[in-house]
């Protein structure tokens, strides 16, 4: 477990870890904070989210509440995509974003995975260039939606 760091970030203190726990209520607030909520998830797809991830790593607050989340899918040998990265709104601009991306590209450097891919909102993109991301020229991000009935 990673120690807490202080100060350097606006004076605040967080934690960024590795988690296993399913916590629904800080789940759906980062969810509903990244406007990514589907209203018909109901708790199992949501502890899912974060037990079938190859990581997932949780940015925990001074009172112990989740204020940030992103996780790793991977096969854990050769490539990876970061996912589902935010940091709830009164916790922005203070850093945590970055270490939570730190966070998870340790693990999969750890994990010795070389390849690390994200799709990001093109408003996002600058934040990710920080981190070393680069744009993939001569690909085009797609994707396939199965209906899903639960």
């Amino acid at each position: 477990m990673a120690a807490l760091e202080q100060g350097g970030f606006h004076g605040c203190d967080v934690l960024v870890e590795r988690v296993h726990d399913c916590r629904l209520d800080d789940l759906r607030a980062l969810f509903h904070a990244g406007d990514w909520w589907e209203g018909e998830w109901d708790d199992s797809v949501l502890c899912g989210i974060v037990n079938k991830s190859f990581a997932f790593v949780a940015a925990i607050g001074p009172d112990g509440r989740w204020i940030g989340m992103g996780r790793i899918i991977s096969d854990g040998v050769s490539d990876a995509y970061l996912q589902d990265i935010v940091v709830l709104p009164e916790w922005r601009e203070k850093g945590i974003g970055t270490r939570i991306v730190e966070k998870l590209l340790s693990i999969c450097r750890d994990a010795g995975i070389g390849w690390i891919g994200i799709i990001a909102a093109p408003e996002t993109s600058y934040f990710y260039r920080r981190s070393g991301f680069a744009k993939m020229n001569g690909y085009t991000p797609m994707r396939y939606e199965v209906p899903v009935h639960r």
